[in-house]
């Protein structure tokens, strides 16, 4: 995480990068196992691995439904129903609720004297393989659900998908991560922090120096990103390289506990948990990270975690920023609470 986040530090963060880290997820965990269907399953990656496919217009192109009938647009090109009329065949069924009973949108059915339904159709087969196993790691799971989805594509499309089916089947492998990121939450609370009521300027002054001259002291020698490390182990293949991380998680560690143990002034409580958080997070996605050569999945959560914490940094110095001056404190260049008061973010 560094020191000093730069904006050039926040921005290598960027769906670029994502897109880079799918690309590399794809080839090394899917296509060893469908290797029949390699080029194939290469060529679902073409619409996200362009720079100016960006990953918030796939997200919400994936996400569109033109009529409101709870099936996506994309699913309705899947399903051939019309992505304009909520009951496609008019049998008085909406498409979703027909896909949901595994009918056919597209054809008028009836119930049969057993039961069952006129217009049902036949599940997608999964290879034998993936029923009768159980996935060990995050990657074996989001691999199968990957192939999966895109087996299925291409069997519905008669194996010629298009480019928004494309997007759309690798937007739900990255939607399932993000989904996995999420879980992940804060875990201090106010009642974990130390709160001093009626700090005077000094000791304000005096608790803001000690946080950043502990800072200073434990990060040094992290002013590189863990991005540049991760994006420097994936492109020339070197993974060992990430064990580079421990010397950040061991950093981030040791200031963590440093303010579990200082007292924080009122006004600056939230800032104090803010940060606290923002370490434990950080600490959690560098150790998936470190995973991504055996589990490139949860490497690609943990990356999800450490994006969410620098846009959380980034804003927790602007805040601090602005609580320094309204309490109208100064620092010197060489005083520890002199970056919080001049971050230039």
């Amino acid at each position: 995480m560094g020191y000093a986040p730069s904006k050039n530090f926040i921005a290598l963060v960027s769906a670029t990068l994502v897109i880079l880290f799918v690309g590399f997820f794809i080839t090394r965990v899917v296509l060893p196992e469908k290797k029949a269907k390699k080029e194939r399953l290469a060529s679902a990656l073409n619409a996200i691995q362009k720079p100016e496919a960006g990953f918030l217009e796939a997200y919400e192109d994936a996400n569109r439904d033109t009529d409101g009938d709870g099936l996506k647009d994309w699913e309705e090109i899947l399903w051939k129903s019309d992505p304009h009329k909520p009951d496609t065949d008019e049998d008085g069924t909406t498409d979703k609720e027909e896909t949901k009973e595994n009918r056919s949108p597209v054809v008028a059915g009836k119930k049969n004297s057993d039961g069952s339904w006129s217009d049902a159709v036949k599940s997608a087969e999964v290879p034998e393989k993936t029923s009768t196993s159980t996935p060990k790691t995050l990657t074996e799971r989001i691999a199968r659900q990957f192939a999966v989805e895109y087996l299925t594509t291409e069997g519905v499309a008669g194996g010629n998908i298009n480019n928004f089916q494309k997007e759309s089947i690798t937007e739900s492998l990255v939607e399932s991560l993000s989904k996995d990121a999420l879980l992940y939450k804060d875990k201090y609370a106010t009642k974990d922090i130390k709160i001093l009521d009626g700090a005077s300027p000094d000791t304000k002054k005096e608790y803001l120096n000690k946080i950043g001259e502990t800072l200073k002291k434990n990060l040094k020698g992290t002013e590189r990103s863990e991005m540049e490390i991760l994006n420097e182990a994936i492109s020339m293949g070197k993974y060992d390289s990430l064990s580079k991380l421990d010397d950040y998680i061991s950093a981030y560690k040791k200031s963590l506990e440093f303010l579990k143990n200082l007292n924080s002034p009122k006004e600056y409580a939230y800032f104090h948990l803010e940060l606290m958080n923002i370490l434990e997070n950080t600490i959690n996605a560098d150790n998936f990270i470190k995973t991504t050569s055996s589990d490139p999945a949860r490497g690609l959560v943990g990356l999800y975690i450490y994006s969410n914490q620098i846009s959380r940094l980034a804003n927790f110095y602007k805040s601090i920023e602005r609580q320094i001056r309204i309490d109208n404190l100064s620092f010197k260049p060489n005083d520890g609470g002199y970056y919080f008061a001049n971050s230039g973010l």
